[in-house]
């Protein structure tokens, strides 16, 4: 008897554990049957148990398996979140921010995140630190941003990594710290964040944070070209037009500005036409 057969019986007795271990395999393991995931979920969360709920929700939200609906999905979510599910609280914590399925409250969205975070999830840390940034239903304060956005990072968190970059580079109201900033982007590069790599070429090529080197600059480029970066698609063709860390080519000017301007890069077509 497979796995399966064998979860199938004991959820059929109703044994909560069995139905939603049943409804993972249905959803995650082939053959998969995403309608029978639903429906044990739902089996199970009706039961209480709240990964169960959980995961209805996120069904529902998305509406696989089921007809979507956000406003069941914040029930559930809700639910999950009340037996201190940290995904659920998230969730939940997305949904009021956001209005979606509920109304919008962002002081209920905080206090959720805040639930969530201090089980140490790092999503939710991350959109702490993005309300204590913006003071969005909440005082606003540097300290409390990146105090939560390091929390994150130390999760490995990538966003709040390039958060922390753009708090310490001079993009915002913050004193500029070329060092910090240039730490914490390569962090996030070196995960793979295209946004990150794209910024720590920028570090090289100017020499900002970081001991300036033309060549560590455009390889920078040209991996965050590869996660999709349209703007860095133009800085590597300024690279290939000038020389800066590679071999001077026309020809890959015209390339990577071609491939920039087909990304809505205003600037690559000007560049183009100058070329």
């Amino acid at each position: 008897m497979s796995h399966r057969q064998k979860h199938l019986t004991k959820a059929r007795a109703g044994d909560v554990d069995a139905q939603y271990l049943l409804a993972c395999e249905y959803d995650f393991e082939p053959p998969k049957d995403r309608r029978r995931a639903v429906y044990w979920y739902r089996r199970a969360a009706e039961q209480g148990d709240e990964e169960a709920q959980n995961s209805l929700g996120e069904c529902l939200r998305e509406g696989v398996g089921t007809a979507r609906s956000l406003k069941e999905a914040v029930i559930w979510f809700r639910r999950a979140a009340e037996q201190d599910d940290p995904d659920a609280q998230v969730s939940l914590g997305h949904a009021l921010f956001y209005g979606k399925g509920v109304k919008k409250n962002w002081a209920e969205a905080l206090s959720w995140y805040r639930k969530a975070a201090e089980q140490g999830h790092d999503a939710a840390q991350f959109n702490l630190g993005l309300m204590c940034e913006r003071g969005e239903g909440v005082q606003q304060s540097w300290n409390e941003a990146i105090s939560w956005f390091v929390k994150a990072a130390a999760s490995g968190n990538v966003k709040a990594m390039r958060g922390l970059g753009r708090i310490y580079d001079g993009q915002k109201k913050f004193p500029a710290d070329e060092v910090k900033a240039a730490k914490w982007y390569k962090q996030a590069a070196e995960l793979g964040d295209a946004l990150s790599q794209q910024a720590m070429g920028v570090c090289y090529i100017n020499g900002e944070g970081v001991e300036r080197n033309e060549q560590a600059g455009a390889m920078w480029y040209r991996r965050a070209t590869g996660g999709g970066d349209n703007w860095a698609c133009y800085l590597l063709g300024l690279c290939y037009r000038d020389g800066t860390g590679v071999k001077k080519s026309r020809r890959w000017a015209r390339y990577w500005f071609e491939k920039a301007a087909a990304l809505k890069v205003r600037q690559a077509r000007a560049a183009l036409k100058r070329l």
